[in-house]
């Protein structure tokens, strides 16, 4: 049985957090996202924010010590309870469900702890898997928030979803 395990940025080495930042514009993973290509500054940005871990939280996730993904609340608010929720899974060798939803759940269960109530996600419509992935996970769709991003000069449709926890 493969073995998931999630790591804090916070805890991983220099090396592996400039991987996540190849990962997220590499081909495979970069045409599901809401914004184009993230520079070095953002990026940057991005993991001061989550090694601080004050309002945002991202682990990487390991799959028998293989490092295959990034699960993550790129924010969220303890005031509120709410937060927002993502996740990618680079290495194609594990896109089956069961990596996504362990991290998943693990991921959740830290909202919780967090105190947070509610996650949201918010999904590209033409991303059928990750719709599918959502609704197995229990998210709900809120047709009344749903949202229009610019991706690649486009204008697209991102779907809103949520979870109570």
């Amino acid at each position: 049985m493969m073995k998931i395990c999630l790591v804090n940025v916070s805890d991983v080495d220099e090396a592996m957090r400039s991987r996540l930042r190849v990962w997220r514009n590499s081909e495979k993973v970069s045409p599901f996202f809401l914004l184009d290509q993230v520079t070095e500054e953002q990026h940057r940005a991005w993991l001061e924010r989550n090694v601080r871990g004050e309002d945002a939280r991202a682990c990487v996730i390991y799959a028998d010590q293989v490092p295959l993904g990034l699960v993550y609340l790129p924010w969220f608010d303890r005031n509120t309870r709410c937060g927002e929720i993502g996740i990618y899974l680079y290495d194609r060798a594990f896109r089956e469900l069961r990596p996504a939803s362990a991290a998943y759940a693990g991921m959740m269960e830290a909202a919780g702890e967090l105190g947070l109530e509610r996650l949201y996600a918010r999904i590209l419509e033409d991303n059928a898997a990750s719709v599918r992935f959502h609704e197995r996970m229990g998210f709900v769709r809120v047709p009344e928030k749903d949202e229009v991003c610019v991706k690649s000069g486009e204008r697209k449709r991102v779907l809103m979803y949520v979870k109570a926890l």
